[in-house]
């Protein structure tokens, strides 16, 4: 790993750091009425939740980018099939959201009230929607496609320029 990469990661764990030291303010804001592990799950819904998950993204980012780095210079291809599955599986969130949107419209969607149609389509697809993005399976997956699109291209690139 470079040293840029060593700044990096260690940025990162301080971000994760900062979270949880956020979280420890908080728990003895509270007299620790309630397990430690309780109050992990307050901090995500502040503003350190959003350092928390930039942190482990950029860890994630990381990890990635030094794997695909050693096949690299092993000799393999950077990008794998096992990397493109794993891209069209990151689909699946958004399919299961729409086709549960789909349903909701037929069948109901209750929340306070029992809407159909366009309305219960329309409110299951932004409450699911918001639900996937606070257990961050959205995000995660648009941070997965753009970091594999952005690698497949530099590889394609990289591919042409070799043969040229």
């Amino acid at each position: 790993m470079t040293k840029n990469g060593q700044i990096f990661k260690w940025i990162c764990f301080g971000g994760i750091g900062v979270y949880l030291a956020h979280c420890v303010h908080i728990a003895a804001d509270d007299k620790l009425r309630a397990p430690l592990w309780h109050y992990l799950g307050l901090g995500y819904t502040s503003s350190f939740g959003v350092i928390l998950v930039l942190a482990i993204f950029g860890l994630i980012t990381l990890a990635i980018s030094h794997h695909i780095k050693k096949r690299k210079v092993t000799g393999l291809q950077p990008i794998s099939g096992k990397y493109t599955i794993s891209f069209i599986v990151s689909y699946i969130p958004y399919v299961l959201l729409l086709l549960y949107s789909l349903y909701c419209s037929k069948f109901g969607f209750t929340f306070f009230t029992t809407s159909y149609g366009w309305e219960g389509f329309y409110s299951a697809f932004i409450i699911m929607g918001f639900v996937f993005c606070v257990i961050p399976v959205l995000p995660f997956c648009i941070f997965w496609q753009i970091l594999y699109i952005v690698k497949w291209v530099r590889s394609r690139k990289a591919k042409q320029e070799k043969h040229t």
